[in-house]
């Protein structure tokens, strides 16, 4: 296992060095100047040439380039051009947690509900509550988020008067954003699930698990289910980054004020250093989600430790 980290880890570092060359890179490019945004109509020659000389943007593209993994690695992230003066790291550490809560609930949830499904579909093949499933699940994983969260608040908001359309503090605030974040990882899992154990259903083991008199939910959950476990704990992982990625238009249409939200905003205030950090985190988030991902999958199964 210490090798198969290791190496899982060197494969890690040209994706992180690969990713802070093209932020930098598309931070040049991108319209706009950062210190024209940041002084706004206020600065003279003088006054942006100061500000160029304080951010750096004077030298030499590589040493901008060496200046930025810096600050980097120090975990200094900039200050903002839209809220000047506030650092960025201090924006994001308000902003994450609450993504992650969001996230962790609907992938959970999904996990809770999804499996389960899979199971009742799989245990029937072909009849109506596995093409009911079917349908469904299809449905979850083509009808976009946006399309969802309006849906579910026409519905619950505006006609019951169950929930709240949107804000933050209280439970009723989670209600709505996790059933639309979670909708189409729970039909992934579902999917997953029930295609993964009808495989394993065929098995010979389990065919013989059978001859030999046990009851079928000995043989469902004792034998198939903890087999097929591991494609659904991979499934969930993935599932993790899929919430992670639908935050962005799902913070947007709450209020929440998550990641999703914060990354939207600095978009359309051209706030260059906060989009920066964003993809940074993110990338990084991915990349520790698979290697969990990865090293899960290879404790479940240890021929894929003993393969590398």
């Amino acid at each position: 296992m210490p090798r198969y980290l290791v190496g899982r880890l060197g494969a890690m570092v040209p994706l992180i060095v690969g990713t802070t060359l093209i932020v930098f890179v598309l931070g040049r490019l991108a319209p706009g100047d950062p210190v024209q945004i940041l002084l706004g109509d206020v600065g003279d020659p003088v006054t942006e040439a100061r500000a160029r000389a304080q951010l750096g943007l004077d030298r030499p593209l590589p040493e901008q380039y060496l200046r930025f993994v810096g600050r980097i690695v120090r975990g200094d992230l900039g200050v903002s051009y839209a809220y000047p003066g506030m650092p960025v790291r201090g924006m994001l550490a308000e902003a994450f947690p609450v993504s992650l809560l969001l996230s962790g609930l609907a992938v959970g949830a999904a996990v809770l509900i999804g499996v389960p499904l899979g199971l009742l579909a799989a245990l029937s093949p072909r009849s109506l509550l596995d093409r009911l499933i079917r349908l469904l699940t299809l449905a979850g994983i083509a009808v976009p988020f946006f399309v969802v969260a309006i849906g579910l608040v026409l519905v619950f908001s505006l006609h019951l008067r169950w929930l709240p359309v949107s804000g933050w503090g209280r439970p009723g605030h989670l209600v709505l954003p996790v059933l639309v974040l979670g909708l189409r990882p729970l039909a992934y899992i579902a999917r997953i699930t029930r295609a993964t154990l009808l495989q394993v259903l065929a098995e010979d083991y389990v065919r013989t698990a059978r001859a030999k008199g046990l009851p079928p939910s000995a043989v469902s959950l004792r034998h198939a289910l903890r087999n097929a476990v591991v494609t659904i704990v991979t499934t969930a992982g993935l599932a993790l980054s899929l919430a992670f990625t639908g935050a962005f238009v799902t913070e947007t249409i709450f209020g929440i004020p998550g990641m999703g939200r914060a990354t939207v905003t600095a978009i359309f205030q051209r706030d260059y250093p906060v989009i920066q950090a964003v993809v940074m985190l993110y990338t990084g988030l991915f990349l520790i989600l698979n290697l969990l991902t990865d090293l899960g999958y290879a404790l479940l199964d240890p021929r894929i430790r003993y393969a590398d």
